[in-house]
């Protein structure tokens, strides 16, 4: 480990962390750290270079993305191995500079993963890889029968959703299962509400089977409803589970048969003022609605498994093209999964999650309104894995959020602010550690302020 220190600051040389990082760098290839050798701690490097956390974190960042030096959990930052580069040999492209480094991450693609215990979800993969049978082909291209027995128990158990095996339709995400589903829907207009903002990644999708997206109300039902409304009952950009009201609105309209509703039911189980409710699809009208479950949040982002519940009457239709597709989700992971369903890890883990997302969502809350004070306004709290906020600030939201990512805070801009309105923002609570909610949330008023 280094003990002694060179480094002095060049004004007008840019950042300090920058200066940090390349400082390092240097002692690397003149090989006065060496390959597996550890860094100073944060607290030693803040201490004796008189230096701010957020400086030095940063400058780590940066050695951990361009590959010099890993992150130990519980050991520090080590210098990864390496080779000398031979005489005559071309460099690597150095990563572009112009990239803003993220030390302070409130947006949604991706979670902490020291919640996830890695050491379970192993051993249900080397179940699984002990039995090469099982592994040997493609896969059912519905999901495999092991996976749907499971999801249908769980579903049930967990939110009030009742189907068959049978039903359960599993794909590699939200996107996938559209391009299945959507050719089933008996509907002459191929037009699909969705609230607003919107949802891109399902809009991309919409527009490439030659449908039509707008946006709809669910609390105005005497509205131009389309026959397909997609509705995430925890939407973030709301941070609120729908109201009763609008709960019933959607319900009579599949009892009705106005509609076929398509149920996303992002982060569902994860409220905070009060109980998770069921699943929209243990009230309505089960034939008109089609239910999408997904474990990006309650697991691992990287687990590319999600599945629908397709309704009885349109079986016969997804049969009749079942064939034409492969699966699309790992077979491995899908029988991991089933195991660790089975042997109740997930139910555990939710748990846990709750507890902890309910802690950062209060440490947040109280990080804004502690550093923002009247300038910030909490626009939903209540649910999900995400504030949303509005700051009396100028500018857009699009705007603000750029600039703060330039000083490495990244939040997600609210599309389609109504002009006048305060910009708005959502900042999740998911990845980002306790420790550093307060310093993010002053990182970003600074951001705002320059």
């Amino acid at each position: 480990m280094l003990t002694t220190f060179n480094f002095r600051a060049q004004p007008g040389a840019g950042p300090l962390y920058r200066q940090l990082a390349a400082y390092f760098c240097r002692e690397i290839r003149l090989h006065h750290l060496g390959s597996q050798d550890f860094l100073p701690s944060i607290r030693k490097l803040t201490r004796d270079l008189k230096l701010s956390r957020t400086t030095v974190e940063g400058a780590y960042q940066i050695l951990i993305d361009q590959g010099v030096v890993e992150n130990l959990p519980n050991r520090g930052y080590r210098v990864a191995a390496y080779r000398p580069r031979e005489e005559g040999e071309e460099p690597k492209t150095p990563p572009d500079p112009a990239r803003p480094t993220v030390l302070y991450n409130f947006s949604n693609n991706y979670i902490d993963t020291s919640t996830f215990d890695t050491v379970l979800w192993r051993r249900c993969l080397n179940q699984v890889l002990r039995n090469p049978a099982s592994i040997a082909g493609y896969g059912d291209p519905q999901g495999e029968p092991e996976l749907r027995k499971v999801l249908a128990r769980y579903s049930y158990a967990s939110r009030g959703v009742v189907c068959r095996p049978e039903q359960i339709l599993v794909g590699a995400g939200l996107q996938t299962l559209l391009l299945v589903l959507l050719p089933l829907l008996p509907l002459e207009r191929k037009v699909a509400g969705l609230e607003a903002p919107g949802f891109p990644q399902a809009e991309q999708i919409f527009h490439l089977m030659g449908w039509e997206t707008c946006a709809y109300d669910p609390a105005d039902p005497k509205g131009d409803w389309p026959g397909l409304l997609m509705i995430s009952p925890a939407n973030p950009y709301k941070g609120r589970a729908l109201t009763e009201k609008e709960r019933n609105n959607l319900i009579v309209a599949t009892q009705l048969e106005r509609v076929y509703l398509l149920e996303d039911d992002y982060n569902g189980e994860f409220r905070y003022l009060h109980r998770p409710t069921p699943a929209l699809h243990s009230f309505g009208n089960r034939e008109q609605i089609i239910y999408l479950g997904s474990f990006s949040r309650t697991m691992l982002p990287s687990l590319r498994i999600s599945f629908l519940v397709l309704p009885e009457k349109l079986l016969p239709a997804y049969r009749a093209i079942a064939g034409r597709y492969n699966q699309t989700s790992s077979t491995v992971e899908q029988l991991a999964l089933a195991a660790y369903i089975e042997e109740g890890h997930l139910t555990r883990h939710i748990r846990k999650l709750r507890t902890l997302y309910r802690t950062k969502s209060r440490l947040l809350q109280e990080a804004l309104t502690a550093v923002f004070g009247d300038q910030v306004r909490l626009l939903g709290y209540g649910s999900g894995l995400h504030l949303h906020i509005a700051l009396d600030r100028s500018g857009t939201a699009e705007e603000l959020a750029a600039r703060a990512l330039e000083k490495g805070v990244r939040v997600i801009p609210v599309r389609g602010t109504e002009p006048g309105r305060p910009p708005e923002f959502l900042l999740s609570f998911a990845g980002i550690g306790e420790e550093k909610i307060r310093a993010g949330v002053e990182a970003l008023r600074e951001a705002l302020e320059e």
